[in-house]
């Protein structure tokens, strides 16, 4: 959560009590100073009944709603002051409670409204489990107000504060669900998907997976929805979504785009007609992804080979002259890279993506490692072998320079002196 400077008025408790019992009489349309709220406000006081002056302003936040834009931040900072010297036990109860009549109003305070959620985010411990009551207000007024966009550089950290805020798991899910649903309304649905996945990763195998039902259908067709979804063996691995097995039609969808190819979907649709319109699909969108999915799988049986246009046009049922045009949207999608021969009518594989890694691409690659390591100690050896040539060379040299004939001129008597071995 972005920090802001927070401003709150100085003073003991009782003063600044009093000073709030008074802008709230204002704003009720009573004398300031000696109207019902003030007065019973300051018998509460010279009784010392703190609790009950803290409850009372706690529930008396609506009316703060009608305050002046520019006075409004000011006096729930106020608030927001006095509330902190509240006992630990009562404290967690009377802030829920103040800020509640920030969700149900819909005037047009949004911006204020958030300010004034972010100060009081910030005033709490970053250990405290209220933040995460607060953290939901402001995403429910920022959803409601169309001011998402300011919150979303914040969501990367979500899952460091659920950690901070030590919530339980149902408080967990809660939360991932709440903002997948507010994102979705807000139309990212990419990032609400992501959401959608953390709520459901937080089932076990010993939790009730029928609770879970209607988020993992909603997972599964946005999966196959969503033109950036190209995987989906993470989503098979949830826990949650194995409670779909009874669902046959919908798990065998899954199943298809798991790592089947366009054949294996036409069969899917012809057996069972209607299905994928009442599971709110497009069957063309959906024709599209596993042709995708159906080139990809083919360059995976393929790397470092070429494959011809005929195959291609043949597994995703096109004609040749649309083999080129898909290659690339591959390509564009990550899926794949490879090199297009036009003139051959070629595409020539170098990576591809598994959609699933089973047991046979495990096989696929230890053979390629064990592969490497072969050549690897070929290399080794013709360094090897090369050294002792080289070291050979060198000695053979020194020899050579030890057996010739030094001739050494005597500078002192001219004579010459010759010596060798």
């Amino acid at each position: 959560m972005s920090y802001v400077n927070t401003v709150f008025t100085e003073g003991p408790l009782e003063a600044q009590a009093s000073e709030f019992a008074s802008y709230v009489s204002k704003l009720k349309g009573e004398p300031e100073e000696k109207g019902p709220f003030k007065i019973e406000t300051e018998n509460l006081l010279k009784d010392k009944k703190f609790e009950q002056v803290f409850q009372s302003f706690a529930t008396s936040t609506s009316i703060l709603l009608e305050a002046p834009e520019k006075e409004f931040e000011a006096i729930f900072n106020l608030l927001i002051a006095i509330l902190k010297s509240a006992s630990p036990e009562t404290h967690p109860n009377l802030i829920k409670s103040s800020i509640k009549s920030l969700v149900k109003d819909q005037n047009d305070k949004a911006i204020q409204k958030l300010k004034v959620l972010q100060n009081l985010y910030n005033t709490l411990e970053y250990t405290s489990s209220l933040r995460y009551d607060v953290f939901l207000t402001i995403l429910d007024i920022a959803t409601k107000n169309d001011e998402i966009d300011a919150l979303l550089p914040q969501l990367s950290r979500l899952d460091i504060w659920v950690k901070e805020w030590a919530i339980s798991t149902n408080q967990i899910r809660e939360l991932y669900l709440t903002v997948s649903d507010r994102l979705k309304e807000a139309g990212e649905l990419k990032l609400s998907h992501d959401f959608l996945l953390k709520h459901l990763a937080t089932y076990t195998s010993s939790d009730d997976l029928s609770t879970a039902k209607s988020s993992a259908t909603r997972a599964v067709i946005e999966a196959i929805q969503l033109p950036e979804i190209l995987s989906f063996e993470d989503l098979l691995e949830l826990h949650a979504i194995q409670c779909l097995k009874n669902e046959e039609k919908l798990f065998d969808l899954l199943k298809v785009f798991l790592n089947g190819n366009l054949k294996e979907y036409k069969a899917y649709v012809d057996k069972n007609p209607g299905d994928v319109e009442k599971f709110g699909l497009s069957i063309e969108d959906n024709t599209r992804k596993i042709r995708l999915l159906t080139l990809a799988s083919l360059a995976s049986e393929n790397v470092s080979r070429e494959i011809s246009y005929e195959t291609i046009a043949k597994a995703l049922e096109i004609e040749e002259s649309e083999v080129e045009m898909w290659t690339i949207d591959v390509i564009r999608a990550n899926l794949i890279e490879a090199k297009i021969n036009q003139v051959k009518k070629t595409i020539l594989v170098n990576r591809s993506t598994y959609r699933t890694f089973t047991m046979d691409q495990w096989e696929q690659l230890s053979s390629k490692l064990e592969g490497w390591k072969r050549s690897l100690t070929d290399i080794l050896q013709v360094i090897a072998n090369a050294k002792l040539i080289a070291q050979h060379s060198s000695n053979l040299n020194v020899n050579n320079a030890a057996n010739s004939t030094v001739v050494v001129a005597d500078g002192v008597n001219g004579q010459e002196e010759v010596s060798g071995s």
